[in-house]
């Protein structure tokens, strides 16, 4: 059976669009999160940044436990809808709801305390829907799209989606909120506008995760006796990080989710006081050229993957975009911005093109070294690293703030601030990217090794289909 051939279904335009249209409400709650969380919190809430890095810090261990957890009972699940869609279906409405509870904070109170405990609370409620949303979501694009021309077909998609997704919640906010750092110091009207782009994400979360169960997820047959099969907790945990395809995977996934999470976090923080782009509607341009560039960038990491495998393209990908990163780090005036904001859009379209096509390699071949396919185990340990990226990212910025003297939001500041700045949004990712580099060049399923996995998986999706 050839390669286009294999796998346990036909999968319909109409089904592949449903369901990569699912990207745009997951990506619209991450990235409004990554986004705006920390500007809110730190300029309009005026949370001193070491309380919020401290919510951050507490939250990590909540997210130990529950991400593992979510992805082991997930792979057990048994239902007549498989085993990831009663998750999503359960967790979307909250999802929504969370989102715009992430601005409503207690600040009339005018308690850092009350406020510190608040953001931890909601921290810890999106971390659990989020990831019963995201992690059934991602482990159905392994299982639905077995083979690399269906993945490929799918992922260009995706992609789209997520630019579409990406474009929506880091430009839209910046038509709606006139003062994202509330420089003006007109709290009450920049704290209503944050809630109305809290509001319309909702709405499009809602929107776009209605398409995607509607007509865009259907759990192959061939898995259906998987969750009978699956390891214990211990041994699905102690299984996974014996896979050394996995453990090279970590270090890029780790580094480019980094960079991904403190560029828009810092963003306007970044373009206001070290750029000198103090208009809004402008911060959002230079936001839109990156991702429209990464959008358009496509093509190419694909005709690249298609030469050289997955691997390649993700590191051509990071050395285009630490090249990017640190030109837009450096730059002093909108136009200098959106130039660069070219080549690092490039960049990170390599950076986010090899993520699912990497790692659903590494979940085929657990597949055919256990006989059972563990989706869910995989992308709840990468959804862990995912948001450790983000504690991570800020406990280095509550570091950097404090070593410049800006502990509390204060507007107009120093020269050691604004050189923080460029090192967070520059010198930092560099170092990440050179990380991830490494791990992808280490990365060992490419090449034959890749080929044969192919071969043996379509063998053991057959005997699956006439088993099951």
């Amino acid at each position: 059976m050839s390669e286009s051939e294999s796998g346990p279904q036909t999968i319909s335009d109409k089904m592949r669009v449903s369901f990569a249209f699912g990207e745009v409400g997951d990506n619209v709650a991450l990235n409004i999160f990554q986004f705006l969380v920390f500007t809110f919190y730190f300029c309009v809430v005026k949370l001193p940044v070491l309380w919020i890095s401290l919510a951050f810090i507490l939250w990590s261990v909540w997210n130990a436990i529950n991400d593992p957890v979510v992805g082991y009972l997930s792979d057990k699940t048994q239902s007549k809808r498989g085993r990831r869609v009663p998750w999503m279906m359960a967790a979307i409405i909250p999802l929504g709801i969370v989102v715009i509870l992430l601005f409503t904070p207690p600040i009339v109170l005018n308690s850092d305390l009350v406020n510190f405990i608040y953001l931890l609370v909601i921290l810890m409620v999106f971390d659990t829907v989020y990831t019963a949303v995201n992690l059934n979501y991602n482990a159905l694009f392994s299982e639905m799209f077995i083979n690399m021309e269906d993945r490929s077909r799918t992922g260009k998609i995706r992609i789209s989606c997520v630019m579409l997704a990406t474009i929506f919640a880091f430009v839209f906010p910046t038509l709606i909120i006139d003062d994202l750092t509330n420089r003006k110091g007109n709290t009450a009207v920049t704290l209503s506008q944050y809630q109305i782009t809290g509001v319309l994400a909702a709405i499009v979360i809602f929107v776009t995760y209605f398409f995607l169960l509607k007509w865009g997820v259907r759990e192959p047959k061939e898995f259906s006796k998987d969750a009978e099969t699956a390891l214990s907790f211990t041994s699905t945990i102690k299984a996974s990080f014996k896979n050394k395809s996995f453990l090279w995977f970590l270090l890029p996934t780790l580094g480019t989710w980094m960079v991904i999470g403190i560029t828009p976090a810092l963003a306007p923080l970044f373009m206001t006081y070290a750029v000198g782009i103090e208009d809004s509607e402008l911060i959002g341009l230079v936001l839109l050229i990156l991702f429209l560039s990464a959008a358009a960038s496509t093509p190419l990491w694909e005709k690249i993957r298609v030469k050289k495998g997955a691997r390649m393209s993700g590191m051509v990908g990071v050395v285009v975009w630490a090249i990017g990163g640190l030109l837009l780090a450096f730059s002093t005036s909108f136009e200098m911005a959106a130039i660069v904001a070219i080549i690092d859009g490039i960049g990170l379209g390599g950076g986010l093109y090899f993520y699912d096509q990497c790692i659903a390699e590494i979940i085929d071949e657990d597949e055919i070294n256990l006989g059972t396919r563990r989706s869910g185990i995989y992308y709840a340990v990468l959804n862990f690293l995912i948001k450790f990226s983000a504690i991570a990212n800020f406990i280095i910025i509550g570091i950097v703030f404090s070593s410049a003297d800006w502990q509390t939001y204060t507007p107009n500041p120093g020269v050691d601030t604004i050189f923080a700045l460029r090192f967070l949004m520059g010198i930092f990712p560099l170092i990440l990217l050179v990380i991830s580099f490494i791990g992808l060049y280490f990365y060992p399923i490419h090449g034959e090794r890749l080929m044969e996995n192919r071969r043996k998986l379509t063998e053991l999706h057959e005997q699956k289909g006439i088993s099951s």
